[in-house]
């Protein structure tokens, strides 16, 4: 997908999915002493939604773009993961705008590679501007992806970044086994750019959600609110036919959620009113309900936002 794309992109709304509130529900955990995972830096990119490019780069630097359902295991909690490309360049994330870059872990098929991770702030295609590393060595994880990515991200702090680059000391050996298979990206976009958004507060807080909020170790048939509400970001433009919905990440967890804006529960909530410039929306509750019956282990959800126009 060119920059262009990317642009036109965002014009149809699509890239609201992940500025309404990216993963305000990722990484809730059903048993298994979820309460001893560390904090994420920050919240977890929808780059397999938000209008980022991600292109492999090889080692004659011919790029390829993975597929939907790669880069959709590659951002999900399945432990089976994808591979995709050769591993002699790595890969490239090409952000839709400016972000602050905080975090980074990632998994390959095979141990042994010291995973350079490098950013640029004026990128378009993954091979043209100015690359800096950032950190010179991650370890891989393997398949051993729970809780490593949890326990094992790389924190950063680089500000204004386009785009992002995942490079590796591939030694020539077996590329098939050197793929990779899993990468979490942590961050938020830059103060001023794409100014047109929602964004998803705590209702106790009054605060933006700045991270992934872990529901911790939780029993089956449990169940559990939690009040939030939209605010529009924009200056000047009204967001129409808001709609707030959540998909699973990995088992079946969206459909324990239900939403409700003051006009009953569902699990697809179009809300009643627009959103103006500036203003928040009604409160909205989320419901979390687990069966009695659900399989113990990791389950993971992201709620997003769409918006039908902005006027």
């Amino acid at each position: 997908m060119t920059v262009r794309d990317q642009r036109a992109r965002r014009l149809r709304g699509q890239d609201q999915i992940f500025y309404a509130g990216d993963q305000i529900l990722a990484i809730p955990l059903l048993r298994g002493g979820a309460g001893s995972y560390p904090d994420a830096p920050a919240r977890r990119m929808a780059y397999d939604a938000d209008g980022t490019v991600v292109v492999g780069r090889q080692s004659n630097n011919v790029l390829f773009e993975p597929s939907q359902a790669v880069l959709d295991l590659w951002n999900a909690e399945d432990p089976t993961g994808a591979q995709t490309g050769e591993a002699g360049k790595g890969m490239i994330w090409i952000f839709p705008e400016l972000r602050e870059f905080d975090g980074i872990v990632q998994g390959r098929r095979r141990a042994g590679l010291a995973n350079v991770v490098e950013s640029s702030g004026d990128t378009t295609n993954g091979l043209d501007g100015t690359f800096t590393q950032r950190h010179a060595g991650i370890t891989d994880n393997l398949q051993l992806w729970r809780p490593e990515y949890r326990t094992t991200i790389t924190s950063l702090a680089v500000s204004n970044v386009r785009g992002a680059w995942l490079n590796t000391n591939y030694d020539g050996i077996s590329t098939q086994n050197k793929r990779l298979e899993h990468c979490h990206i942590y961050g938020e976009i830059s103060a001023g750019e794409t100014p047109d958004r929602l964004l998803w507060f705590d209702n106790d807080t009054s605060l933006e959600f700045a991270k992934p909020q872990d529901y911790g170790d939780v029993p089956r048939g449990s169940a559990e609110d939690h009040v939030t509400f939209l605010k529009n970001n924009s200056v000047t433009l009204t967001a129409n036919t808001v709609q707030v919905t959540a998909e699973d990440l990995y088992l079946a967890m969206a459909a324990w959620l239900t939403f409700d804006d003051g006009t009953g529960f569902s699990a697809t909530k179009a809300l009643a009113a627009a959103i103006g410039p500036a203003a928040n929306s009604p409160n909205i509750t989320i419901r979390r309900i687990i069966p009695d019956a659900e399989v113990l282990g990791l389950h993971a959800a992201r709620a997003f936002v769409s918006v039908g126009s902005w006027t």
